[in-house]
């Protein structure tokens, strides 16, 4: 209340003041005007002169005021309280120019919202600038197959670039010995290795989670603190020590309802019970967004797990890269200083590993690098797409700015005899252009606003894209305070940006001109009196026709790609296919007995309502890609892979068998082994010849007593796509998963054939498998299509949201180009109805108007032709079956672009050849 009766006595005082200044002029100019008419001036002449003399009354109590209180503030509120009736009078032109913005807007801070996350933000964790990843570079040449350089976890740890190879990837030896190493530079150097899809049992719900091996200074390491319990200690990590876990925190709400009820808890991982010790803080993901653990568990413990390299092997072997290392900077110590300390150590141990010339010629290089984001999979995986999104929503953005100011231009023009009066009446140019430059700063601010709230929903439906069904996607964006700035400048600048134009030329007028002619259509201040034809508004028309083309070339480059993809025969019907995974080893289910198993399970499905075939196979079919070494009359064959299948694959997937007989039950342990090979697997190693009961033999984990397994060949099978749909199908020989060792046994994949919608048989399906085994968790859950799909998402989500975004871009051009015709149109009413009243025609009239329009879209098509040719190299490595310059793009884009002109522009033009000329001469 206080305040308020403050704000009243000074809005009094005010009013006093301005009540005593204009008294004051008032008894000025009398006083002034007296002492003229007492000189022998008649009283009119008297008080003009006296007028005369004073000056402008308006700018004396402008500056009268300046001496009162803080004049900027107040003619701030004014030019506010002015924007926001015009806008509430001009209810049609704010909804288009802010909603056009805010589409912009909006886009723009998804796109930079994805950004932040990937490339901008830095790991949750204190001091993260003094953190540090730990990798090495050495010549291509040691990318050969077996160097053991470039051994990996399968993680996508090493990767090419040109001529070098970078890994991030160490046998544990070299980690002990850079660990001893970095003592004068480091305060801490941890170890860390993803371990995939663990099977956690407790309460007797079995689920598959996201696990991580760390060292023991895991989390010294990154300074991180347990929300509930302890964290890993460097005595958890050492063989024989007793088995502890730490688990995120929203796996442990979702598990055991929140972190204090987990601490404690006894899980199986793997089959192998762990005690629960403590849960991480809410903000914490690990080192690597991609990955997101939801279970830590010691290095060490990798040793409990019965897997592929049992024993100390990975612990012992100097030429097993399987570790990811990153450390932190003692105080005062820098990059450079830390990789000058830790290089020789690194290089005379990796040295002392060489067993070849060609080893000692191509020797791995330590290198470290800043560590603030963690691991960098997810740039390498999303930065190059979002940086063309972000291109292109960039392109949005100045489509709708140039729209938006075409908008204030034409509104501009219209209140030319408004700026003019006030001009006249002594109101300062700069004054008027900050009135403007407040009201269109004022709509971009109420379009930030609406760009907020589409930001979010583009979020939203930007991950659900991104995702694409897939689960444990850890990709998750969100709106900060880095991602408000932006929105923020955008909003500003923009304002700024579309305002300016329209501002600076309303404060041009010819006066006298327009103070007589009461009439809006009339406009001068265009750019032909500078020296050129066109009119600024048509100028902004060129440039948001020419973006648009950019738009749609590169949906058209994305669409034509998708759809190359999509065309790919792929051999076998995808429709109608339901997939799900097992892996009963690994929750612990005897060895040998996985077999029987599976072979139970499909049998049980079968029996389902509604089910036609039901088989199963190592991997689905997109997402395989093992290969073995097979012989064929003792020679290899390069380039095959393998696939580990079940009863009826062939029926089941509806690939044609040519020759022979498929896979059956009576193929099991204890038979002859059999194989079926496909026809490209045939032709390259029998040629003509009928491969039927030929023999080959197959090594790697199928070896026999170390000996090669040797198979029948019963069947040969049409080609089906093998692995990526962007590569090659190679040659494939197909195996009975029942006659392969057990140990060759892990994780599979059921297909079955439905009738109708697959997934409506899920509920059945699961409750089969819990009802044979609760241990066995059901995961990745999705049809043969979404299978596919997600090996093509990126292109897929490239189509779609380029072709959104070019048909918005289009929207907004053709917004502009009906307003600024509409405009010309209503401008030219008077010259139209004297050619229709000397003889035009109507269609000469229409022709006129239309002319004009296809001046405006050939001039932007040549602009923007030769920017899309160039552009597009740009996105080469993102197209399939196509080059960039692809010529059905670009001319599909053009006529895609002329046809919704010519649209845009017919309406104007048969407004105006519908014009009566006495009712438009009337007007003169």
């Amino acid at each position: 209340m206080t305040s308020f009766f403050r704000k009243l006595t000074w809005w009094r005082q005010r009013r006093r003041k301005e009540d005593e200044l204009r008294e004051e002029l008032q008894f000025h100019l009398a006083e002034e005007a007296g002492e003229r008419q007492a000189g022998g001036l008649a009283a009119d002449d008297a008080r003009r002169a006296a007028r005369r003399d004073l000056g402008n009354l308006t700018l004396v109590r402008e500056e009268t005021r300046t001496l009162w209180s803080w004049l900027l503030l107040e003619q701030l509120a004014q030019d506010v309280r002015y924007g926001l009736r015009a806008m509430a009078r001009n209810r049609l032109f704010t909804a288009m120019a802010a909603l056009s913005l805010a589409l912009g807007i909006g886009a723009n801070t998804a796109i930079y919202s994805f950004m932040d996350a990937i490339l901008v933000r830095s790991l949750p964790v204190p001091d993260p600038a003094s953190l540090v990843v730990v990798s090495w570079q050495s010549k291509a040449s040691s990318a050969a197959a077996g160097d053991p350089f470039v051994m990996h976890s399968g993680d996508g740890s090493t990767y090419a670039e040109g001529p070098i190879v970078t890994g991030a990837i160490f046998p544990y030896p070299a980690f002990e010995r850079l660990r001893e190493a970095s003592a004068p530079v480091f305060s801490s150097l941890f170890a860390h290795k993803p371990a995939g899809g663990v099977t956690v049992l407790s309460d007797g719900a079995a689920e598959l989670a996201r696990g991580e091996y760390v060292s023991g200074d895991f989390f010294h390491g990154l300074a991180v603190s347990a929300a509930a319990g302890r964290v890993l200690l460097p005595d958890d990590d050492r063989d024989g020590a007793e088995p502890v876990a730490v688990l995120s925190l929203a796996y442990s709400r979702r598990r055991f309802g929140d972190a204090a009820s987990a601490t404690g808890r006894q899980i199986l991982v793997n089959n192998v019970p762990f005690t629960v010790v403590g849960v991480t803080p809410a903000e914490f993901f690990g080192v690597d967004p991609a990955a997101a653990p939801q279970v830590y568990l010691p290095l060490h413990a990798s040793l409990l797990f019965g897997t592929d390299d049992t024993g100390l092997r990975p612990y012992a072997d100097p030429n097993y890269y399987w570790l990811e290392m990153m450390g932190r900077l003692q105080p005062g110590v820098d990059l450079s200083r830390a990789q000058a300390a830790l290089a020789p150590p690194f290089a005379q141990w990796v040295a002392a590993t060489a067993t070849s010339d060609r080893e000692r010629a191509t020797l791995p290089q330590l290198r470290l690098e800043e560590g603030a984001g963690g691991l960098d999979s997810l740039r390498r995986q999303y930065s190059k797409p979002l940086y063309v999104l972000l291109t292109l929503v960039g392109l949005i953005l100045a489509i709708a700015c140039a729209n938006t100011a075409n908008l204030l231009l034409a509104r501009a023009t219209a209140r030319r005899r408004e700026m003019a009066v006030r001009l006249s009446l002594g109101a300062g140019r700069w004054r008027i252009v900050r009135q403007l430059l407040t009201e269109s700063v004022l709509l971009a601010s109420i379009s930030g606003a609406l760009g907020i709230l589409i930001a979010i929903a583009g979020i939203r439906l930007l991950t659900v894209l991104l995702a694409n069904g897939q689960e444990g996607f850890t990709l998750h964006a969100e709106l900060n305070w880095r991602v408000l700035g932006v929105t923020l400048g955008l909003s500003f600048l923009s304002g700024v940006l579309f305002g300016l134009a329209p501002a600076l030329r309303s404060t041009h007028p010819a006066l006298m001109p327009l103070l007589r002619d009461r009439s809006v259509t009339e406009v001068r201040g265009r750019l032909r009196d500078r020296g050129t034809r066109f009119s600024l508004a048509q100028v902004l028309v060129v440039a948001q026709i020419a973006i648009s083309l950019l738009l749609l070339v590169a949906a058209g480059l994305f669409v034509r790609t998708l759809s190359n993809l999509q065309s790919i025969p792929l051999g076998f019907n995808r429709e109608g296919v339901l997939l799900f995974q097992l892996n009963a080893r690994q929750a612990g289910y005897p060895e040998a007995r996985v077999a029987a198993l599976y072979a139970d399970l499909r049998r049980r499905l079968t029996e389902l309502p509604g089910v036609r075939d039901v088989t199963l196979s190592h991997a689905s079919l997109i997402r395989a890609g093992r290969s073995h070494p097979v012989t064929v009359n003792g020679a290899p064959a390069p380039g095959t892979r393998m696939l580990y299948t079940g009863p009826r694959f062939f029926t089941t997937m509806q690939i044609p068998l040519l020759r022979g007989r498929e896979i059956g039950e009576s193929d099991r342990q204890g038979t002859p082994a059999v194989a079926v090979v496909s026809d490209l697997f045939a032709k390259a190693n029998f040629g003509d010849a009928d491969p039927v009961g030929r023999h080959i033999e197959v090594g790697g984990s199928l070896r026999v007593g170390g000996a090669p397994m040797v198979m029948e060949i019963v069947g040969v099978a049409a080609a089906a796509r093998y692995g990526p749909v962007k590569r090659q199908v190679p040659p494939v020989v197909y195996v009975s998963y029942a006659q392969v060792p057990a140990a060759a046994l892990r994780e599979m994949t059921y297909e079955v054939r439905t009738d109708g919608d697959p997934l409506r048989h899920v509920p059945a399906v699961v409750g089969i498998v819990h009802e044979a085994e609760s241990r066995v968790p059901v995961t990745n859950i999705r049809t043969q299509a979404a299978d596919l799909d997600q090996t093509m998402n990126q292109e897929i989500v490239f189509a779609r949201l380029c072709t959104a975004f070019a048909v918005l871009a289009l929207a907004i051009a053709c917004v502009g180009l009906y307003g600024t015709m509409s405009y010309n149109v209503a401008r030219r009413t008077s010259e139209i109805g004297i050619r229709m009243a000397l003889g035009a025609e109507r269609r000469d009239v229409l022709w006129i108007v239309l002319r004009e329009v296809l001046l405006l879209a050939a001039i932007g098509v040549l602009i923007s032709v030769p920017a899309a040719l160039a552009g597009s190299k740009l996105v080469e490595s993102f197209l399939f079956g196509m080059k960039p310059t692809d010529p059905a793009a670009v001319i599909g884009a053009v006529g895609i672009l002329a046809s919704a002109a010519l649209l845009a522009g017919y309406l104007p033009a048969r407004h105006a050849s519908r014009i009566e000329p006495v009712i438009a001469l009337r007007h003169e």
